[in-house]
C-alpha cells in the first residue's frame, strides 16, 4: 500500500475562550471550512479531514464538501481527537499525519506542504514549525526555545529570557504539526505530565516522555483565532486575503 498524507483538523465547540468558533462566519464562511478549504489546496495531500464529536460541525462540513470522522467528545485535546481518527481511519506507520488546528483561518497550502515534507525526510515522530516574533506577554501564543532543529521547551512565557539585555524575536509554535503514528501512540499511551499541565501545551507530553520534536523556520504570517480580538481581526484581514479571494470564494459562495 503505498503512503498517505492526510491532513487531520480536531474541532470541538467548546473553546472558552471563544464559545462555538469552528462554525463563526468569516467573510460569509465558518472558519473551520475555511481551514478544510485552503488545507486541501496543499500539494501532496491526499485526504483532508475535520475529526470532531459534534453534529453542528458535521452537518456543516457535509454542507461544503468536506469530509469528517466522527470522535469520542471526552478527548481533552486535540492531539487525543486526531489519534482516535487515524486509528479509526486505519492509517500506517509509514502514513504522515498533519494536525492542522481549527483556528488557523489563514493557514497556507504551501505550509502544509512543508511540514509533510519535512517530517517525511527527517525522523522525529512530531514536527512543530515555528515563526519568528516580537509580540511580547501575550500568553495566547505558544513559543519555543529549540537546538538546531529539536525542540527543547514550549511556554505560554516570553522565551528565552533576555536578561539584562535587549529583548530579541521569539520563535513561536505553529498549529500545523507533522506526526508519524508512532508518535501519536505515545502520547495517546500517558497520561498528561507535569510540565504539559503547568503549561497548558498539549506537546510538552512528548519532551517529558522524551520523544524529540523537530522544528523549522516558516516565513510568513499567522493567525490563530483564540479570542474575541483575533476574530475581529480575522474578519478584517479574510476582506484582503488572496487565498480566499482568489481561490476559495469563486466556488464555495
Amino acid at each position: 500500500m503505498s503512503t498517505q498524507t492526510v491532513v487531520l483538523i480536531p474541532a470541538r465547540m467548546e473553546s472558552a475562550r471563544l464559545p462555538d468558533k469552528p462554525l463563526k462566519k468569516i467573510a460569509g464562511l465558518p472558519m473551520i471550512v475555511h481551514v478544510a478549504k485552503r488545507s486541501q489546496l496543499a500539494t501532496g495531500v491526499d485526504r483532508v479531514v475535520v475529526c470532531t464529536d459534534s453534529p453542528e460541525i458535521l452537518m456543516v462540513c457535509e454542507k461544503y464538501g468536506v469530509d469528517v470522522c466522527m470522535t469520542k467528545s471526552s478527548h481533552r485535546n486535540g492531539t487525543e481527537r486526531i489519534a482516535e481518527a487515524a486509528e479509526v481511519m486505519g492509517l500506517s506507520d509509514d502514513d504522515i499525519i498533519i494536525d492542522v488546528q481549527g483556528d488557523e483561518a489563514f493557514v497556507l497550502p504551501e505550509y502544509i506542504q512543508e511540514v509533510a515534507d519535512f517530517t517525511r525526510s527527517t525522523g522525529y515522530e512530531c514536527v512543530v514549525p515555528h515563526q519568528m516574533i516580537d509580540e511580547y506577554g501575550n500568553l495566547n501564543r505558544v513559543k519555543m526555545v529549540s537546538h538546531g532543529d529539536r525542540v527543547i521547551y514550549f511556554s505560554r512565557s516570553d522565551i528565552p529570557c533576555y536578561f539584562g539585555d535587549i529583548r530579541q524575536p521569539m520563535k513561536k509554535h505553529l498549529s500545523i504539526i507533522g506526526f508519524r503514528l508512532s508518535g501519536l501512540k505515545k502520547f495517546v499511551a500517558s497520561e498528561p505530565t507535569p510540565l504539559e499541565n503547568i503549561e497548558r501545551v498539549e506537546l510538552m507530553r512528548l519532551i517529558e516522555l522524551g520523544v524529540a520534536i523537530g522544528t523549522f523556520r516558516q516565513d510568513g504570517v499567522s493567525l490563530s483565532v483564540d479570542t474575541v480580538e483575533d476574530y475581529t481581526l480575522a474578519c478584517r484581514m479574510m476582506e484582503r486575503d488572496k487565498v480566499f479571494l482568489e481561490l476559495i470564494k469563486p466556488s464555495v459562495l
